[in-house]
Parts: structure tokens; sequence; C-alpha cells
């Protein structure tokens, strides 16, 4: 009678258990978590072609997307960023042929405990004129506060 009395139990355990791993209904967000609205979504932002873009200075697997505003004349780029760790952009060159992007990622004091996540960032950057042809040179940069 105590073998039952452990397998029944054992048994309801089991069926307890096996009801958590059912399947659960998800939805998907109306606009992508990271803040950048995807290419032909009909927001006021389009992407740059990837030919336009040179992101060879940075490191690898850093994202290179670079998004225009609607007249042209604003960038926004994608930012790393978590934890103690913050990103900028900024506008270090500009000429007929091209125009050149510093992403920097400061990195807060490590004397504390920081969180790892990772999030995407828009980082808004201003030309003196619309963007057109010319070229964008992304660069990354990480500095220490």
């Amino acid at each position: 009678m105590k073998g039952l009395t452990k397998a029944i139990g054992a048994g309801a355990l089991l069926m307890a258990l096996g009801a958590c791993g059912q399947t659960q209904t998800t939805t998907q967000p109306d606009s992508p978590t990271n803040g950048i609205a995807p290419a032909g979504s009909g927001g006021s932002l389009r992407d740059v072609p990837a030919a336009q873009i040179d992101a060879s200075r940075l490191p690898a697997g850093y994202p290179a997307r670079v998004q225009l505003d609607d007249n042209g004349a604003v960038l926004t780029v994608q930012g790393e960023e978590g934890g103690c760790e913050r990103s900028s952009a900024e506008l270090t060159a500009q000429d007929a042929t091209s125009v050149h992007v510093l992403l920097t990622r400061n990195l807060a004091d490590t004397n504390r405990v920081c969180t790892k996540e990772l999030r995407l960032t828009q980082l808004p950057v201003q030309l003196d004129k619309p963007l057109a042809d010319r070229k964008v040179v992304l660069e990354q940069r990480t500095v220490r506060s």
C-alpha cells in the first residue's frame, strides 16, 4: 500500500510539472524593441544603403545600421549600451564625399555591480546638409570614466 501511495504521489507531481510546460500564447509588439523602425514600415526613418556605409572601423559584430530622416539631414546610427555603459554619437567631419561619425562607448566605474544586458539605442547626428550620395564612415572607440 505504501508503494501505491508513493506511485500516486509521484504521478500527481509529474502531472503538475507537466502542466508548467504547456504552450503559452505570446504576441509580438507592434514596433521593434530596439526603437529603430524597420525599413519600409512607413515610419519617418529610412535605411541608408549598405553600399553607402563604411563600417570597416567598427569592431566585428557591431551594428552598422544607419537610417536617415525624411529631410535627409539627420542620421540615426545604432549604438550598443547596457548595465554600466552608455553610447553616444558625434559628427567628426563632413565634406562633399563623406560624413564621419564617431560612436563612443563609455564604460562607467567598474568597481560596482553592473548587469550584462545589451540593448541597441538610437543615436541621432545632425548634418549641415542632406546626406544625398555621400558615404557614411563609422568608427567606434571605448572610454572609461
